[in-house]
This record gives C-alpha cells, structure tokens and sequence, in this order.
C-alpha cells in the first residue's frame, strides 16, 4: 500500500522528476475564507502536502497594509486568499518548510508567481530581487535552485523553485529554479522547450466543460506518451478554470467534474504534474490515482 505522506520516498533515486506523475495543487493557499470563486480548496497546505501532493501553486502580491512594503501576501489574481486577515508568503513558507524538514526524503515543487499590483519594476527585477533576498537566500539550504530538472536523488528534502517569473540578470537566473516565466494565456498546448503546459482557462458555462476535460486527458496522453523515452520536458496540466458569474464554473463545481469526467483513466507513470482545484473531493481521489500511478 503506498503511504501518501512519503511516496517520493519509495522513488529510485535516479528517476528524473519529470517522468513521474504529481498531483499538485492550483492556487494551493487559497484554502481561507474569501470571497466566492477565490477559495480554490478545502485543506490546507499541510494537509495537502502529507496526501501526497508535490506540486504547490503560490500566488503573492503586495501587502495592501502595514509598515512593512515588501512583505508580500498570498492573493488569486488581484483579491487576498484570507480575509479579514493578510495571509503572508512568510508563512506559507513555513508550513511547507516543516513538512519537509519532518519528511526528508520528499521534494515539493513550489511554483512563485507574482499577481495583482501592476507596479513592479520588472525592467530591474524588483519582484525578483525581493524574493531572492527576503525569502530564498536566507534559506538556501531548504531550496533546490539548479535550472535543470533535477533526479529525485537530488532533490531530497528540497524544495524545488518552479519560477514562474522573469529576471533579467543573468548571474541571478543560473541560480534562480526552474524557469518558467511565461505561457500563452488560455493555451489548450503550450510547448516550451524545458516545459509544456495545458492552462485553457476561458469556461464560459457549465456547457464548456467537457471540453476543458478533453484538454486535460489529451495533455496527460502526450506527456505519458513522451516521458515513455525522454525526461528532458516538464508537463504541467491544469485541471482548473474558472468563470466569475457563473456558479457551475466555481473551482468547486470545476474539480467535481473533474472527476465525473473519469479524467483519472487517462493517469498513467509519466502524465507530469497535474494541477487540481480542492484536491481533497472524494476523499482525495485524483490524488491518490496520480501517485499510484507512479508504482
């Protein structure tokens, strides 16, 4: 029986992280209350991590308010993930920094993007440079920063940066993670080189989403079908979508019919990370058949 809590541990050591199968989560902290269609799952990232997930979606923005200006709170496009209270980067941080020191043999794949306020000065990698200084060098040790994608040998009790941020300056992006700036936006097939994604997100109705299950089956097919013999690209499939005024479109409706769509047939050894809205509907179902599929 795999135990969920360690399953990377059970991983050969010379296995490429891309070739496995990883359940990861969309908008992993947005697990507060919030407003309607911001809260994007039930458990919290804790809870998330020890059920076997491995890939974890961080959004962050500027704290609105305080003394501090460069604290950075975790947001879903432009609205805070927990209110009437500020969920800062800092401790989400923290709480996956626990999981790892307590399961040293795991790896979480932690994806950094920078959303709401349009102000930075990216042309000098303000954002960048912020989260270089205040959040990953001081903690080095806990991060593995390598462009490349790593063996699960050596990534053992790290964290994995999937970066999903430009920086312009070279020295700093040869030690920055995985780079992953930027995909087209409502992509049904986005190749990249390095990495290749499925992010269709433009569900108008409830109507529109046999096809987004279509995309998502089509992408694991791919990515199974070419990790088979490669492990130089990381796909990255995600599950979720959304449409503000349409309550059938909600991430909770969204991972429901995920599931009555039976999109788990098509998860096999070598689908990439797919990237699940409440991940813990029906007892962690979508989870559980992705790490299966890996033994």
């Amino acid at each position: 029986m795999v135990n969920y809590r360690n399953w990377i541990g059970e991983v050969s050591d010379e296995t490429k992280i891309s070739t496995l199968s990883i359940p990861g989560t969309h908008n992993s902290a947005a697990c507060h209350t919030a407003l309607p269609s911001v809260q994007c799952q039930g458990a919290s990232v804790t809870e998330q991590l020890e059920h076997g997930v491995r890939f974890l979606d961080i959004r962050v923005g500027r704290l609105l308010l305080g003394n501090n200006k460069d604290d950075l709170q975790v947001i879903h496009g432009k609205f805070p993930v927990k209110i009437p209270f500020p969920l800062k980067l800092t401790n989400v941080l923290e709480e996956i920094y626990r999981f790892v020191e307590a399961n040293n043999r795991e790896s979480v794949i932690v994806s950094i993007k920078q959303e709401g306020s349009n102000d930075w000065d990216n042309r000098n990698d303000e954002f960048g440079k912020l989260i270089w200084r205040d959040y990953i060098s001081p903690n080095k040790d806990r991060w593995y920063l390598n462009p490349e994608i790593p063996r699960v040998g050596d990534a053992r009790g790290k964290i994995i940066l999937f970066r999903r941020f430009g920086v312009q300056d070279e020295q700093l992006r040869r030690e920055f993670g995985f780079d992953a700036p930027v995909w087209s936006y409502n992509t049904t097939d986005d190749d990249r080189g390095s990495f290749r994604v499925q992010d269709f997100c433009e569900v108008e109705t409830g109507q529109d989403l046999p096809k987004k299950i279509q995309y998502v089956k089509d992408m694991a097919q791919t990515a199974q079908s070419y990790t088979r013999d490669h492990d130089d690209k990381l796909f990255v499939n995600f599950t979720t979508a959304s449409n503000f005024f349409d309550k059938d479109c909600w991430p909770h409706a969204i991972a429901k019919s995920m599931i009555e769509g039976n999109i788990h047939e098509s998860f096999q050894k070598g689908v990439g990370i797919i990237v699940l809205d409440y991940a813990e509907v029906e007892d962690w179902i979508l989870v559980k058949e992705l790490v299966n599929s890996n033994f």
